[in-house]
């Protein structure tokens, strides 16, 4: 035992004490102190991270928006899903949709509307957003069965 870790003579003024020091005791706060920091700062971080965008750049994915409207010009409420992933969303009152957590590189969007779906090819980038631009669906789309697509934006 070290100098410095070894009882005061003060302990033993009255005799000797029921319980003595134990000298671990203090290494041992310690290092739960240190544990509990290491912890919370781990968990600071990582939430930093995905609040930030970098989390999302080092999972490799992005987002995709778009407007949906029909061949008036309306905006509609439509289904908007990336093909083979659980990824969906809808688009709001406006015709508006943000669609977040999309795997990086080619993806495939489809967006659904009256039982018509019409498909987009996308490249996603890495943390960002990318505009799909405006799917428009056309009255004949719902006459057939077969949906013509569009260039997205016309």
């Amino acid at each position: 035992m070290a100098f410095e870790e070894s009882p005061s003579l003060d302990l033993y003024k009255e005799g000797m004490p029921l319980r003595l020091p134990d000298p671990s005791r203090k290494r041992r706060i310690l290092w739960i102190w240190i544990a509990s920091l290491t912890i919370l700062s781990v968990g600071l971080a990582f939430l930093n991270m995905a609040q930030s965008g970098a989390l999302a750049i080092m999972t490799g994915r992005g987002g995709v928006a778009g407007i949906v409207y029909d061949e008036q010009g309306n905006p509609v409420v439509a289904e908007v899903f990336v093909f083979g992933t659980d990824l969906s969303t809808r688009s709001d009152s406006s015709g508006r949709f943000v669609l977040n957590g999309v795997p990086a590189g080619p993806q495939v969007i489809v967006v659904a509307y009256r039982n018509i779906g019409r498909e987009y090819t996308v490249q996603v980038t890495v943390g960002e957003t990318v505009d799909m631009g405006i799917a428009r669906f056309r009255a004949e789309d719902f006459t057939s069965s077969w949906s013509h697509l569009d260039e997205i934006g016309q």
